[in-house]
């Protein structure tokens, strides 16, 4: 079996062939490695550079999914060329290229760390992500751009208000949300001299444009603003067909009971897209760790000595900021919570968190002091090992780096117990340590979210 790491640049791809996991990577990377200017294993994407990765005629390729816009191309064509195409995210792949001592920034050792993990985990799907064909990833390419349309309107709506701040200041932090009866932005439909076909047409703009301080001392509204309105139309317009897109898509008979259980969570149209995309078919989690990893909320262990902590930081990180606004905006004010036994578990477990830390503020100062100690000892660590180390012989490196480890436990366990919560560091506001402590509790409220969700999911699938 030939596996072929690809490690996507730009406009071209580095790759490594293996038929084997080596024994020792550092030997095999240090013995195998190639020269970067003439590398004959580097592929630009044009028909050349096609033609010699077929060549390799791979039994399958691995790539990170990071980049996508510039790895797509090269998993369609293998595709289409029969050859299998696997996903492995990007935190594994670190991991995994770290666990073997392969150097950091580098291409090739990349590539080869992707073929090995290819190939120590062949057959078992769990160590790869799975991407849906057909509407699922018509969902998720939709969605994704929608954002971008949103993140091109914003620099744009900016530099027109900076307009409006001279030609027409009453207007010029006025919020302009879509129309309920066209989808047009009303402000910026009047501003760009677009025709709407209303039932009442209040022509609210007009007049307070005509009471404007800056139509009274002679200031007009220019053609730059004017032109920068109708491009904010067009793209509403642009977003408003999207946003047709996706309510299409997820109308589709399979996704009905999903849809169902989205809205009883109060979650809206657009992230369910990009949350479905994720997740379906639910049957294929058999278990609550798994779906949350691929949510972004899976929390991942990282000890040393008698400290262990839990970070969130694998799966999907366009999901986890998803389900952090969903709690944001649907679960922390209280009135917008949905009126369902889910919202009122949600809302319980939400406010129970937030008690802990405004109703006893000595824990939260205490919980972030114990959190900057942690991180003070960790750095001192890594310098210590990092230039003590090397200064000693091999044989004794071993012993100075477990004599560093067990001395910086003692001096951890001293400092917990010796330091009061008044002692925050220096430089750090208290309510700096409020805001790290509220979006602590909006991160568990969409774990806990995720663990419901999880469980309703495979109660209406199931059904």
């Amino acid at each position: 079996m030939k596996i072929v790491g690809l490690d996507v640049c730009k406009n071209s791809v580095v790759a490594w062939v293996l038929e084997s996991i080596p024994k020792n990577f550092r030997t095999h990377f240090r013995e195998n490695k190639r020269s970067k200017d003439d590398d004959s294993l580097t592929f630009t994407a044009n028909a050349e550079g096609v033609k010699a990765l077929l060549e390799l005629a791979p039994d399958a390729v691995i790539m990170e999914p990071t980049g996508v816009h510039y790895s797509w191309i090269w998993a369609h064509i293998c595709a289409c060329e029969g050859i299998k195409v696997l996903w492995v995210g990007h935190q594994e792949a670190v991991h995994y290229r770290k666990q073997n001592k392969l150097p950091d920034k580098n291409d090739q050792a990349d590539a080869l760390a992707l073929a090995a993990y290819a190939i120590a985990h062949w057959g078992d799907d769990e160590f790869f992500l799975q991407f849906e064909p057909g509407v699922i990833a018509q969902m998720r390419q939709s969605w994704l751009q929608l954002q971008s349309v949103n993140r091109i309107k914003s620099p744009i709506i900016n530099r027109a208000r900076q307009q409006l701040a001279r030609e027409f200041p009453e207007a010029a932090l006025s919020k302009s949300d879509p129309s309920k009866s066209d989808g047009m932005l009303p402000m910026w439909a009047w501003l760009a001299g677009r025709e709407r076909n209303l039932t009442r047409n209040t022509n609210y703009y007009e007049r307070l444009y005509n009471r404007s301080i800056a139509k009274t001392y002679g200031v007009e509204i220019s053609a730059f603003t004017r032109r920068l309105s109708n491009l904010l139309c067009d793209l509403q317009d642009w977003e408003n067909e999207i946003n047709t897109e996706i309510l299409s898509c997820l109308e589709q008979p399979q996704f009905a009971a999903y849809t169902q259980v989205f809205q009883e969570f109060g979650i809206g149209a657009r992230p369910q897209a990009l949350l479905i995309s994720q997740i379906y078919p639910i049957t294929k989690f058999e278990s609550l760790g798994r779906f949350k990893r691929r949510l972004g909320m899976a929390k991942e262990e990282f000890s040393s000595g008698d400290k262990e902590t839990m970070n969130t930081g694998a799966g999907s990180k366009l999901c986890r900021t998803q389900l952090y606004l969903w709690v944001l905006d649907m679960i922390a004010p209280a009135h917008a919570r949905p009126k369902n036994e889910i919202g009122e578990k949600l809302g319980n477990f939400y406010d129970g968190r937030k008690a802990q830390f405004q109703d006893n503020p000595e824990l939260w100062k205490k919980k972030a002091v114990a959190r900057l100690q942690q991180k003070a000892l960790q750095e001192f660590q890594r310098s210590l090992i990092q230039n003590l180390i090397p200064m000693v012989s091999k044989d004794l490196q071993p012993q100075l780096e477990a004599t560093l480890n067990l001395t910086l436990q003692t001096m951890q366990l001293s400092l917990a117990s010796s330091m009061a919560p008044k002692d925050i560091a220096p430089g750090v506001k208290q309510n700096q340590v409020k805001k790290g402590f509220g979006n602590l509790v909006i991160s568990q409220t969409a774990a806990y979210g995720c663990r419901l969700l999880f469980k309703e999911l495979k109660r209406s699938c199931n059904t």
